[in-house]
């Protein structure tokens, strides 16, 4: 069930404090990417302090953010991979790192968005994980997309090599353009891949369009 992102938080028992005027200072280490386009408002939450989000600003290691009505929210990744949020679309970045051993996990709890893969799918080993409410996501040198069509959740490939979409009932592997997989609970397999109309497509890339 969908509801507000506040809401979220106090679900879980978090207080949310009132960002006090003055920049949000955060260690180089914590740096996961930085806000290249936006349109409407978005909020990122960490350690139960909102900031609001504007081009430019840091995107930092368990930033939890949300996104407005209408809004769109663009960022680029420390190894050149470009995520996009849609509107009302709750994201959490869990971890970032692109040195060292490259590991990536961020997590979509609401809404919809597009990932281009960067640099990191380049070294053997890395790993990038996209976890939902229903299945986990990974991505091999790609551009996917996923969030809630017709009140699924579903997940398509629209460029490069592969995506794996797998829950406890089932693992599914999208490696031709165009097709996508249907996961309608966590105890549920998704769908075998299926292609894509142009129209089912084309809703699924407007949602994260700016």
């Amino acid at each position: 069930m969908k509801f507000p992102f506040f809401h979220w938080f106090a679900a879980l028992g978090l207080s949310f404090l009132l960002l006090v005027p003055g920049s949000f200072v955060s260690a180089a280490e914590d740096v996961a990417g930085t806000v290249t386009r936006l349109k409407g408002s978005a909020v990122a939450m960490q350690d139960a302090m909102p900031r609001p989000l504007k081009v430019g600003e840091k995107i930092l290691r368990g930033d939890v953010i949300s996104t407005g009505t209408g809004a769109r929210l663009e960022m680029k990744m420390l190894d050149e991979a470009v995520m996009t949020l849609g509107e009302k679309t709750i994201f959490v970045v869990i971890d970032y790192i692109a040195q060292g051993e490259p590991n990536a996990a961020v997590r979509l709890l609401q809404g919809a968005f597009s990932a281009v893969s960067g640099d990191m799918m380049k070294i053997a080993g890395a790993r990038f994980m996209v976890e939902t409410e229903t299945a986990t996501i990974g991505i091999r040198g790609t551009t996917f997309w996923g969030g809630t069509l017709d009140g699924v959740f579903e997940v398509a490939l629209l460029d490069g090599k592969a995506v794996i979409v797998e829950n406890k009932a089932g693992r599914v592997v999208i490696d031709r353009v165009g097709e996508g997989t249907a996961i309608r609970a966590a105890d549920v397999a998704p769908t075998p891949p299926k292609r894509w109309g142009q129209g089912k497509l084309g809703r699924a890339i407007a949602t994260v369009a700016f």
